[in-house]
């Protein structure tokens, strides 16, 4: 899909490898908390969501036009079409140049020139070949209660049958797989499929059938969430757009996701490219390399990295029994304490620029990763807090005029801060890698313009809520929301410029 793309989109295996590629009166009177809109709003994604039944007649009606073009059977084209990736102009381009070629690569039958191939049968014993004359291939066992013959005609007792094609389906995860004769190339059809398997293997294999779909069309994601059914399209989210936007996506369930990558969040403003390369550094620590150049010395004999365990400058490699001065790195049997050459022991040897820059870099990822960390945790703790005051509130309820949509405020105000904290949070990793400069100072006053608002609002949930005072901050919180929401917008839509504008300069290459 694009080359940025992390989340996983082989969502099924085949073992079909010649595949062709490239294819009330209340005191409280104030309204709910408005959403902002206007010239206000951040930058929206055009997209679709697809729920199971729409994805599924979206398949269907792909198949059906191809199948109206080529003149075959329906479950013959969704071969066809698995085969060339579901690329229908490709298929028809090929079909109608060389409709036997294309049937043959496909490890259709040989079949007499005009005809379809014809639906599956099911052949009882007693029709056409007599208990005597069949033995099945597979068990040999020459007196099965029934019998099934795929259309290429090769014939196998109907256990046998049922066990192969379920097993296919639910152990292995495969929608195309070919007939049980060592020297067939056919592949089994959906009609026969679901004459042979329960209805339960016949939905997984139509949910094959759609990963397969989705996984070669970049214009549609699963939602990540997790249960979560939903399908989105998104035309606009291509890998030639995903450095100058972030194609943020809701679900027709809610969940909100980005496209590009498919990370279950919204990491607006960073880049999917980015939010890659800085998840990567957080999971391998890229600390630890840092802090290794920092605050070791390299043995001058065997060049091991070691670490000062002690005050003594008298160091001891353990690998090669080399003994050297700390600080000036000179043999110790030659240091000036021995009294054979005087040794400056008491001043840094000269910079070294790589342990500086180890250093630097240090602490500029400690930096920006603290605070990454810190919005996620606080995040985390103003949520507990409104649960515990939401359970105090509903008791008020009962014994005030307080509705239950006046008392909500506290809810709305978490929900728009998890939003801001989960946005504050990727802008410290977005100016971990901008360049410095005016545009990164300007950047910085407007995250710092909204971290002052989101831990204002924060403190105004930690206020105690009694009775007599609920109504003043109310009020209060409400005001201080809106002018959240605000600012959160103003960050958004100003990176989102940014990065359509190529304001942004990374001191990594985008």
């Amino acid at each position: 899909m694009s080359d940025y793309s992390d989340a996983g989109s082989d969502y099924y295996d085949s073992d079909d490898a010649s595949a062709v590629e490239g294819t009330n009166d209340s005191d409280f009177e104030d309204e709910p908390v408005p959403q902002s809109k206007g010239k206000n709003k951040s930058r929206d994604i055009e997209h679709r969501s697809l729920s199971t039944a729409q994805l599924q007649d979206l398949i269907d009606s792909d198949i059906c036009q191809v199948a109206n073009i080529v003149g075959l059977e329906s479950p013959i084209v969704s071969i066809l079409m698995r085969h060339f990736n579901w690329n229908s102009d490709r298929l028809i381009e090929k079909f109608l140049d060389s409709a036997p070629l294309v049937l043959h690569e496909a490890g259709e039958p040989r079949l007499p020139s005009g005809m379809s191939p014809p639906p599956a049968k099911r052949i009882r014993l007693d029709s056409q070949t007599s208990p005597t004359e069949f033995m099945c291939g597979v068990c040999c066992d020459d007196d099965p209660s029934a019998v099934f013959r795929l259309r290429c005609q090769h014939a196998f007792c109907e256990p046998c049958w049922k066990e192969y094609v379920t097993s296919k389906i639910k152990d292995e995860g495969q929608c195309t797989f070919r007939c049980m004769h060592d020297e067939c190339r056919t592949v089994v059809d959906s009609d026969s499929i679901a004459k042979l398997v329960e209805p339960s293997v016949n939905e997984r294999y139509k949910e094959l059938i759609r990963q397969s779909y989705v996984s070669a069309r970049p214009r549609l994601r699963f939602c990540p969430h997790p249960g979560c059914t939903e399908t989105v399209s998104c035309p606009s989210a291509t890998g030639s757009t995903l450095h100058i936007e972030v194609p943020t996506v809701k679900c027709g369930e809610g969940h909100v996701f980005c496209f590009g990558c498919g990370m279950d969040s919204d990491h607006r403003p960073l880049t999917c490219r980015l939010v890659k390369l800085w998840l990567k550094n957080a999971r391998e620590d890229a600390g630890t390399s840092q802090w290794i150049k920092a605050n070791t010395r390299t043995c001058p004999k065997c060049e091991n990295n070691i670490e000062k365990n002690g005050g003594c400058n008298r160091i001891h490699c353990r690998h090669c029994q080399y003994q050297f001065c700390w600080l000036c790195m000179k043999n110790w049997s030659v240091h000036g304490y021995n009294g054979n050459e005087s040794c400056s022991a008491w001043k840094e040897p000269e910079p070294d620029e790589s342990s500086a820059n180890a250093k630097q870099n240090l602490e500029k990822w400690l930096f920006y990763f603290d605070r990454f960390n810190n919005h996620e945790i606080s995040a985390r703790l103003d949520e507990e807090l409104c649960t515990r005051t939401e359970e105090k509130m509903v008791e008020w309820q009962e014994t005030s005029k307080m509705s239950w949509i006046e008392s909500r405020f506290m809810r709305d105000a978490v929900d728009e801060l998890t939003r801001c904290r989960l946005t504050l949070k990727w802008t410290y990793a977005m100016a971990y890698f901008l360049t410095p400069g005016n545009q990164k100072q300007i950047f910085e006053d407007v995250q710092a313009d909204l971290e002052k608002a989101v831990e204002e609002l924060s403190q105004l949930l930690e206020e105690p809520v009694e009775s007599d005072t609920v109504k003043s901050l109310r009020q209060r919180m409400l005001d201080k929301t809106v002018y959240v929401r605000a600012r959160h917008e103003i960050v958004l839509r100003d990176t989102a410029d940014g990065l359509a504008d190529g304001r942004w300069e990374w001191t990594v290459r985008e």
